[in-house]
C-alpha cells in the first residue's frame, strides 16, 4: 500500500512540476505579447500583463504544493519548452486558453479524487484565472484585434 501512495505522490509532483513550467512559460509569452502591442493599445497591453501577472502567481502556488509534497520546484528551465500560448491569431489563444482551462479542471478533478485539498484550493484559484483568461481571449477576438494589428 505504501508504494502505491508514493508512486501516487511521484506522479503528482511530476505533474505539479509540468504545470509550474507551464504557468512560467505562459508569463514569459504574456510580457513578450504586452512589450510587443502598441502604446495606443494601453487596454490590451494593461489586461496581457494581468495574465501573465496571474500565471506568475499559479506558478508559485504550484511550486508552494508541490515542496509541501516532498517535490522540489524547477530550478530554471530545464528540458524543451511546454507550450502554452504561441498562438498566430487572437482565435488559435482562445482555443488555447480554453484548452488550459480544460486541463486545469482535469487537475481540479485529479485533486478532489485523490483527497489532497489544499492542492484542490490552488487548482480552484488557478481554474478561476483561466476563465478570466479565456474571458479576456474572447472579449479581444470579438473586437478583432489581431496581433498583427496591435504591434
Amino acid at each position: 500500500m505504501r508504494w502505491r501512495c508514493r508512486t501516487g505522490i511521484d506522479y503528482v509532483i511530476s505533474a505539479l512540476n509540468t504545470d509550474v513550467l507551464r504557468e512560467i512559460y505562459m508569463a514569459e509569452e504574456c510580457i513578450w505579447r504586452a512589450d510587443s502591442v502598441a502604446q495606443a493599445h494601453s487596454r490590451f497591453r494593461r489586461q496581457i500583463a494581468l495574465c501573465a501577472a496571474a500565471a506568475l502567481s499559479n506558478a508559485a502556488a504550484l511550486a508552494a504544493e508541490m515542496l509541501s509534497l516532498g517535490g522540489v520546484p524547477p530550478a530554471g528551465r530545464p528540458g524543451p519548452r511546454v507550450r502554452t500560448y504561441d498562438a498566430a491569431s487572437i482565435e488559435e489563444c482562445l482555443i488555447q486558453a480554453q484548452s488550459l482551462l480544460a486541463h486545469y479542471q482535469k487537475r481540479l478533478a485529479m485533486a478532489e479524487r485523490l483527497g489532497l485539498s489544499r492542492l484542490r484550493e490552488v487548482f480552484r484559484e488557478i481554474v478561476k484565472s483561466k476563465r478570466a483568461h479565456v474571458l479576456h481571449a474572447a472579449v479581444t477576438a470579438a473586437a478583432g484585434a489581431r496581433p498583427r494589428q496591435l504591434s
